[in-house]
């Protein structure tokens, strides 16, 4: 029995040792590791658009170990890109399996940039599914070169949206959902009060789907040069064969992905193909400065998680606002760029958000929002305060609605599972309100809608004042409506039409930056520092973890290993002169 325990002790601490001492070695080789290899003298960048990308740049410096890439990282280097000399053009891998409509237009609108600077852009399609994605055309269709497998085929192209329902399925486990919303068209918990589509649902999905469809057959048409009707019979008349998509102009050349690579390098004259991941773009200095406050995924209140391997996928209202206030008190900051991707969340934590922003204003900094793919309910409400507001046609934005309720589950366990839960309270007699176990009483239900009521005439109240309107306007476009960034622009929820290069742009107007002026863009949240993020997750401080890499750093140095092995060397003839004098 000890043998065992120490066997397994050894286990444990073995493992604690190889993680903990592994990770200061790989932290010794990268503090200790040469600058960056030269870029060839020409180069094509290569973009692959089939992997999932997040909208920001996550903060947290050990995501990039194991996380996606982000659009606006991606964004940032096609733009470096097109004025770096050693950089001829792209070769993009196009997304067929699907991508967030609003960030193939960002992709297009970056793409359309760069070839306007004169360097070339080769796509290439190899779809291997049941359908291609529409977006991910729509985001290389106006490339020099779009490529097609000939065995891939054009499968069937276009909107199609499956919603399941669950009311009937609570029904028959016996468990229900209550919700109060605010109002009709507030439709996010429908999936689970509804057994179909109400007629305001329905109406919603359908406005949508049609506004970003016809949105996407527009582009396709400018960029492939063939009339809006020609777009519309040929996506609507997939599948069809690769020689046909030749025939209709929406390809321009058939082949593997390797003679598509061979014809870009061509293109670059004797180029060679390097990762954009590997880019370094030149580096630029000086100028003013605009600060991007970067907010992505649910929005929530409390603690940030303390997983040191996350993707900063929740737009924590603590460290946004915080984010917010501390670049509103840099003087270098000439202007704010907050860009919003979230469908919502907490109302107190959009508040908390809202009001960091109106105090950037009041220190004097102009905020201009940049829109993702969705930026809807909480994620329009800190919105609603800023200079100006950029969305994409394809955003999904709106939603001013209130929703909120519970799953009731007590009837389920006491039926399968035979429990009996009992509840003893003191104190407020609506204490229990959303207890699992059973409904609403009346009581709790009138107390809990008064909330909802009073949180949508908060949302109607501050989306009048900031965008300049009246309570009646607002009203009659709010109701829990979802729109498209164009219809948002149509009803006077945006200014602007574009993505995260048009509000750098807007930030630019409203700072007086000249347009020719050099700015440089400064990220908040900033990037964690690794040592925190992993002293954090053993309770060390910071200097102590920065401390013994930098220690491991200076081993791992070759001129300290030939120093100590020198040393040990002069150690070993000592001992040998030592010996042989003994021995005689």
């Amino acid at each position: 029995m000890k043998q065992f325990l120490i066997t397994v002790g050894g286990v444990v601490v073995g493992g604690f040792l190889f993680f903990f001492v592994g990770f200061f070695l790989l932290m010794g080789m990268l503090g200790a590791a040469s600058a960056p290899a030269p870029h060839p003298s020409r180069m094509v960048l290569a973009i692959d658009l089939r992997e999932p990308m997040t909208d920001q740049r996550p903060t947290n410096p050990f995501a990039a170990l194991g996380g996606e890439p982000s659009l606006l990282d991606t964004l940032n280097r096609i733009e470096a890109a097109r004025t770096d000399d050693r950089v001829r053009g792209l070769y993009i891998r196009a997304n067929t399996g699907g991508m967030p409509a609003a960030q193939a237009e960002e992709i297009r609108a970056a793409l359309a940039t760069f070839r306007a600077s004169g360097k070339f852009v080769v796509a290439h399609l190899q779809n291997d599914g049941i359908r291609m994605g529409m977006p991910g055309y729509m985001a290389i269709a106006d490339s020099d070169e779009v490529w097609l497998q000939e065995s891939s085929e054009f499968m069937p192209m276009g909107l199609s949206a499956e919603v399941t329902f669950f009311a009937g399925t609570l029904q028959r486990y016996h468990m229900q959902a209550q919700f109060e919303t605010r109002e009709d068209y507030k439709t996010a918990a429908a999936t689970l009060t509804e057994r179909t589509f109400t007629p305001e649902h329905r109406e919603s999905m359908m406005s949508l789907m049609g506004g970003l469809y016809d949105n996407m057959l527009a582009n396709i048409a400018t960029d492939r040069g063939i009339t809006p009707a020609a777009a519309r019979a040929a996506i609507e008349a997939t599948p069809f064969t690769a020689q046909r998509g030749v025939e209709l102009q929406l390809v321009d050349r058939l082949g593997r992905p390797e003679e598509a690579v061979r014809a870009a390098l061509e293109r670059g004259e004797e180029a060679e193909l390097v990762e954009i991941s590997h880019y370094n773009a030149p580096a630029h200095r000086g100028g003013q400065v605009i600060a991007v406050v970067q907010g992505e995924g649910a929005i929530v209140s409390g603690p940030e998680s303390g997983d040191i391997f996350g993707d900063d996928s929740v737009f924590n209202s603590d460290r946004i606002a915080e984010a917010l206030l501390e670049a509103s008190e840099d003087d270098d900051v000439a202007a704010i760029v907050f860009r919003v991707s979230s469908p919502g969340g907490s109302v107190v934590a959009s508040d908390q958000i809202l009001a960091a922003l109106r105090t950037a204003q009041e220190r004097g900094k102009r905020v201009v929002i940049s829109m993702g793919d969705v930026a809807a309910s909480g994620g329009y409400y800190v919105s609603a305060y800023a200079d100006e507001i950029v969305a994409s046609p394809s955003t999904i934005t709106g939603s001013i609605g209130v929703l909120g309720g519970k799953l009731i589950i007590g009837p389920a366990m006491d039926h399968y599972l035979s429990t009996n839960t009992e509840t003893i309270s003191m104190g407020s007699p609506l204490i229990n309100s959303f207890s699992s176990e059973r409904p609403f009483t009346p009581a709790e239900r009138a107390a809990f809608a008064g909330f909802i009521d009073r949180a949508y005439v908060q949302f109607i109240g501050l989306v009048a004042e900031g965008r300049e309107m009246t309570p009646d306007q607002v009203r009659a476009i709010a109701g829990g409506r979802v729109w498209t960034g164009q219809q948002a622009l149509e009803r006077g929820l945006v200014d602007h039409l574009g993505g995260f290069q048009v509000a750098v742009s807007r930030a630019r107007a409203l700072a007086g930056i000249e347009d020719d002026a050099r700015v440089t863009l400064r990220y908040y949240p900033a990037e964690q520092n690794p040592f925190e993020a992993f002293g954090r997750l053993f309770g060390a401080s910071s200097e102590s973890v920065e401390a013994l890499v930098r220690l491991n750093s200076v081993l791992s140095d070759p001129r300290t290993q030939r120093a100590i092995e020198a040393l040990r060397e002069e150690d070993v003839n000592v001992r040998a002169e030592t010996d042989r004098f003994h021995v005689e």
